[in-house]
């Protein structure tokens, strides 16, 4: 199974065609594992993909703006029916296990959630994100200097363009972001 790897060290399919979505599980990751589950699938030559997203967050008092992964601890990976030993994915560095809902056997991941992930990358794809947000709605900032502060949404003008109101030393203060700058809560 050939790879090539994307910017951030992400290995796709060398072609993530639609017949390609239904080999993906997810590996649970041990802690820290993430690049050495990475190194380990690659040497056995098993396709995986872990989507990432800008997030600003304080080190050491300073504001670091840094790709991290979606859902942390956990990695995507395909694996056609027949071709790796489901045992040898187990026992890979950093790799905990493959999620299983059912006992002994590993457990797909929905065509829809691939297709999705595989278009659109967290990190870089622009989206209608602003479709994801109501006025009046709750939301946190995730990158920027507003970080981690919870702001509420005033109005979604046009096209990843969102206007919030921010509470901050007891005033009221109107901000304009980008959809891909919140998360709703």
């Amino acid at each position: 199974m050939d790879g090539s790897f994307a910017h951030d060290g992400q290995r796709l399919p060398a072609s993530a065609a639609p017949q390609d979505l239904d080999d993906w599980y997810l590996a649970r990751l041990k802690p820290g594992g993430l690049r050495r589950a990475q190194d380990n699938l690659a040497r056995q030559e098993v396709s995986f993909y872990c989507p990432m997203r800008k997030r600003t967050q304080r080190e050491r008092g300073r504001l670091v703006t840094a790709s991290r992964p979606l859902f942390p601890g956990y990695l995507f990976i395909q694996v056609p029916e027949g071709t790796v030993s489901w045992r040898s994915i187990n026992a890979t560095y950093g790799v905990s296990q493959v999620v299983c809902l059912e006992p002994g056997r590993p457990s797909r991941v929905p065509k829809g959630i691939m297709a999705a992930l595989l278009a659109g990358d967290a990190d870089g794809a622009e989206s209608d994100s602003t479709a994801l947000f109501e006025p009046g709605e709750d939301v946190r900032i995730i990158i920027g200097p507003f970080a981690d502060l919870v702001a509420k949404v005033e109005a979604v003008p046009e096209k990843d363009r969102i206007f919030v109101l921010l509470d901050m030393m007891g005033r009221t203060v109107r901000a304009q972001l980008s959809g891909a700058d919140l998360e709703r809560l």
